[in-house]
């Protein structure tokens, strides 16, 4: 993966972020979101080929921690493992299952103790010629 592949990735994750897995689904409420959260996986399934993945935390040694306060607000920061930090910030939404960060909604589960987010509609560059291929995105994280 090139650097303008990682500056993508790191302009998506401006958009959104999270996944797991564990003892059984929990309600997503925000009382039991508050706290913070670090990614412990960040895959990209193609569409196409879903034998196809890319798992950026452990390919690049990128890091993503999300912060969500008691009143609904979220702090996130993405290391691209490049030397590239972001950080975006703004309100949650915990309605039907689904968080809602920077404006991209994300099913969502809690299941044991792992955040797990999915978004059916992300794009990841698979075979670094420029071009985003249509993917799933997993984001697992784990509270601190």
């Amino acid at each position: 993966m090139n650097l303008s592949s990682i500056r993508s990735i790191v302009a998506v994750f401006g958009a959104a972020t999270l996944a797991g897995c564990g003892g059984g689904p929990t309600e997503i409420t925000l009382e039991n979101l508050v706290g913070v959260w670090d990614a412990t996986e960040y895959l990209y399934t193609n569409h196409a080929n879903t034998s196809q993945r890319v798992d950026i935390l452990a390919a690049f040694g990128a890091s993503m921690t999300l912060t969500v306060a008691a009143d609904g607000t979220t702090t996130s920061t993405f290391n691209d493992g490049q030397g590239n930090t972001s950080s975006d910030s703004g309100r949650l939404d915990a309605v039907d299952q689904t968080l809602t960060l920077a404006g991209v909604a994300y099913a969502a589960r809690l299941d044991g103790g792992d955040l797990v987010l999915l978004n059916n509609a992300a794009a990841y560059d698979f075979d670094d010629n420029g071009s985003a291929e249509s993917a799933t995105a997993r984001i697992t994280l784990e509270r601190r």
